[in-house]
């Protein structure tokens, strides 16, 4: 019995594809040179799957920092094949590809990833701040007195008059 679902079969392939050897001969596989990037491999692999051929292949080639570009984009191009293809994907390639050299675009510059937007470290701080300026002014004991006549304090019990 397996308790999940297996991830994306059909990015095995790619992700076990060998890039090349490094410096001691071991193969670096796509799936450690996406970890090493800090990706997820799986997550990794889709995103490039769904990216026009042009952007996927300049995404691929920056996955290979040692490489040169020639090499790189010889290593990237074997690689995108081996990725699940869609039509949709394809037909993107093209229209991306058109537009890109009619606006005189690189891919680099379409294919830049938008940055997560994040909070501030301000606006947790203001948070707390609005938060226990309301708890004081709900729970601050105040006393409701003309502060023009102080108030007198009560005389004692054995100065007051029995009738």
């Amino acid at each position: 019995m397996q308790a999940f679902p297996p991830l994306g079969r059909e990015f095995e392939p790619f992700l076990y594809a060998v890039l090349y050897e490094d410096g001691n001969g071991m193969p670096l596989t796509m799936v450690s040179a996406i970890a090493r990037s800090g990706a997820d491999p799986w997550g990794e692999a889709a995103r490039i799957a769904h990216m026009p051929k042009t952007l996927a292949l300049d995404a691929l080639a920056r996955l290979m920092p040692d490489r040169s570009g020639a090499d790189a984009a010889l290593i990237a191009d074997r690689l995108f094949a081996l990725l699940p293809s869609t039509r949709e994907n394809r037909l993107a390639s093209a229209v991306t590809a058109n537009v890109m050299s009619a606006n005189g675009l690189s891919a680099r510059v379409l294919g830049a990833a938008k940055p997560t937007p994040r909070w501030s470290p301000l606006v947790p701080a203001i948070l707390i701040l609005l938060v226990a300026v309301m708890l004081m002014s709900v729970f601050r004991k105040t006393q409701h007195s003309d502060a023009s006549q102080p108030e007198r304090p009560a005389p004692p019990v054995a100065d007051r008059a029995d009738p």
